[in-house]
């Protein structure tokens, strides 16, 4: 049930990111949420998000992102 109830945080969590950036940049959710998905844990994501929330450019949010997902795959 742990499991489950982490899963749930972790799905919710792209969701907040995937909006933020289609709000504030005018991305495609569904870009979004492939390129998170990499990004396996909650506190990653916490923390992206995080940087997420100061970024002033469509292109610097994308890069902090890729940033993200290149620290998750190494």
């Amino acid at each position: 049930e742990a499991r489950g109830e982490a899963r749930g945080r972790i799905e919710k969590t792209r969701e907040a990111i995937c909006k933020f950036m289609t709000k504030r940049f005018g991305i495609d959710p569904g870009e979004t949420t492939q390129r998170i998905k990499q990004i396996p844990d909650l506190e990653t994501l916490d923390n992206l998000m995080e940087e997420l929330f100061a970024a002033n450019t469509k292109e610097e949010a994308q890069v902090i992102i890729d940033r993200y997902i290149t620290r998750t795959l190494q």
